[in-house]
């Protein structure tokens, strides 16, 4: 009886671990379109820069550090947006969460315009003021380009993966 339970245990533990696999293999897909949507944007950016050794030599340690900063006041926001979703809703919300949530919003949108300025600067004492103005519009471009993607795979509603790679024109 001892082996018996020992098998099914086995066998039980193993199903267990098999129903995980499309589960990580889930994740590491989204990690892997993470990476490739990366890739991509510092290669757009680079050919709308066409920065110089040197220029891209000081400038990518502090585009690195602003979409860290970035980052960071995202995941801010993103506290406000499971709030909502674990109330089913803003109508499922108290009016002092609600206000909260749009002090918070409020509060976002001023530290992101604040963050912007302060990069500004910095790329200022980097790279030309004309490529500084370069790097926002290819920036909006690239937002532009990575939300058509979306909605043309959205329009397609799974009749496959569309991986063009090749970036906004």
């Amino acid at each position: 009886m001892n082996n018996i339970m020992r098998t099914k245990y086995i066998l039980h533990f193993s199903l267990f671990l098999l129903m995980l696999l499309p589960f990580f293999s889930y994740a590491q897909d989204k990690q892997d379109r993470k990476d490739r949507v990366e890739t991509m944007h510092i290669a757009y950016l680079s050919d709308k820069l066409n920065l110089t050794s040197a220029e891209a030599e000081k400038f990518w340690p502090i585009y690195n550090q602003y979409k860290a900063d970035q980052d960071a006041l995202r995941k801010q926001r993103q506290n406000d947006i499971q709030a909502v979703k674990k109330a089913d809703g803003i109508d499922n919300m108290s009016d002092a969460d609600v206000q909260k949530l749009i002090s918070d919003e409020t509060d976002f949108e001023t530290h992101e315009l604040d963050l912007r300025k302060q990069y500004v600067e910095k790329f200022r004492q980097v790279i030309p003021v004309r490529k500084v103005a370069k790097f926002f519009i290819a920036e909006d471009e690239f937002k532009r380009y990575l939300l058509n993607q979306l909605k043309k795979r959205r329009e397609q509603n799974g009749r496959g993966r569309d991986d063009d790679e090749q970036g906004p024109r």
